[in-house]
């Protein structure tokens, strides 16, 4: 069975259930008797969607995919800003993330799409497709049919594209941490791309559909401090679309100036060296534990992995294990590294959490998927042990 259907049906309260499939699969569960004992109905549930073929399974599969994608804390973050103030109290009623997550998409497609847009263009930032500009602050974006009709002719434009496009804009607020909400003005562009050909069953017989995809551009506008962030694929997309939307939507034109960048450098880990701590942040220890190196042109690459338990140092482990042939003395140039930070035990973790940090160079960190309190910690070291540098 497909594990996002397994997980969205083992992991959501079954009163919630019901409303989904009586809304969406009806014909599916007419047999199911929900007042039946919860664990027989789950595997009813499961064995259904195990059952399950064709537009029915492929709906299930979709939503279920959907419903999962926002129970992590950044989904669950932008969920809880998107809910009005009378729907407070039903909310915090809901029972778990999957309950929250499918409140709001039985409740209002719209409002869920719009979620799902804030939610990947925040855990876009920082990747391989995004980029941050600085602009005008404290200026109204214009929604008036004029300027937006520019707006989407211009897209259109630097595409070289034609066919139908969409633009949605509207106010949210990202949490950089509990005390630090930000306003922005969220952009979505949704384009028809160019058509393609594909294979489908009709009836018994298969014959050729054409499609059109549609591709997606996502912006922000912080007004207060002025920045634009884009997703989008292309670096020369990235560098016009911000242009186009301050010219068109922000009446004010902006150079291109690039928002100052993290740079990681991680050579100095080729050598043991004492990472230090503040135990009022709640740290144990801090230990190096995988580096993965390559001779400097080579795509080739070697990685030391060490367990979180081991007492000996990563260092010691590979001198014992490569003798005179120990990569880490070898001329090698360390392309990856992982830093875990053992948290002292307590209520949440009786054996203490660890906080694993990934780092390559020049601008790869995965600090932006944890949560926000491991990211702070994170920052605050990574800095405070010259790994980092703002460029």
């Amino acid at each position: 069975m497909n594990t996002d259907i397994s997980k969205f049906i083992k992991k959501t309260p079954l009163k919630s259930l019901q409303k989904y499939f009586e809304a969406n699969n009806t014909d599916l569960v007419q047999e199911v008797d929900w007042d039946d004992d919860e664990s027989a109905v789950r595997k009813s549930l499961l064995q259904i969607a195990e059952a399950a073929v064709g537009e029915k399974l492929a709906l299930l599969k979709s939503d279920s995919e959907r419903i999962n994608a926002l129970k992590d804390e950044l989904g669950q973050s932008i969920l809880k800003h998107s809910v009005g103030d009378s729907e407070l109290q039903e909310y915090y009623d809901l029972e778990n993330e999957h309950d929250r997550v499918l409140w709001l998409f039985l409740k209002d497609s719209s409002r869920f799409r719009q979620v799902e847009d804030c939610w990947y263009t925040d855990t876009g930032r920082n990747g391989r497709m995004w980029d941050a500009f600085i602009g005008p602050k404290k200026i109204s974006v214009s929604k008036s049919d004029i300027d937006v009709l520019a707006f989407k002719n211009r897209i259109m434009e630097l595409f070289r594209a034609v066919g139908k496009i969409h633009i949605d804009i509207f106010e949210r607020t990202r949490s950089e941490g509990d005390d630090n909400q930000i306003e922005l003005i969220q952009i979505m562009v949704y384009r028809e791309d160019l058509p393609s050909t594909q294979l489908a069953f009709e009836d018994e017989s298969l014959v050729s559909k054409i499609v059109r995809p549609v591709k997606e551009v996502a912006l922000t506008y912080e007004p207060e401090s002025g920045h634009i962030e884009v997703v989008v694929e292309g670096k020369e997309n990235r560098k016009a679309i911000p242009k186009i939307f301050s010219e068109t939507l922000l009446k004010s034109p902006i150079d291109g100036e690039k928002i100052p960048l993290k740079r990681y450098t991680i050579q100095s880990l080729l050598k043991q060296r004492t990472l230090s701590f503040d135990p009022d942040d709640g740290i144990e220890s801090v230990d190096v534990t995988m580096l993965k190196v390559a001779q400097p042109n080579s795509y080739n690459t070697v990685t030391l992995d060490v367990a979180t338990k081991e007492e000996r140092s990563i260092y010691d482990i590979s001198k014992e294990y490569f003798g005179e042939n120990d990569p880490l003395k070898s001329g090698f140039k360390l392309k990856q590294v992982r830093i875990s930070i053992r948290f002292m035990p307590d209520e949440e973790s009786r054996r203490g959490k660890i906080l694993h940090v990934k780092i390559r160079e020049p601008n790869g960190c995965d600090l932006k998927s944890k949560s926000q309190k491991e990211k702070l910690i994170g920052d605050k070291y990574l800095e405070k042990w010259e790994l980092v540098e703002i460029i």
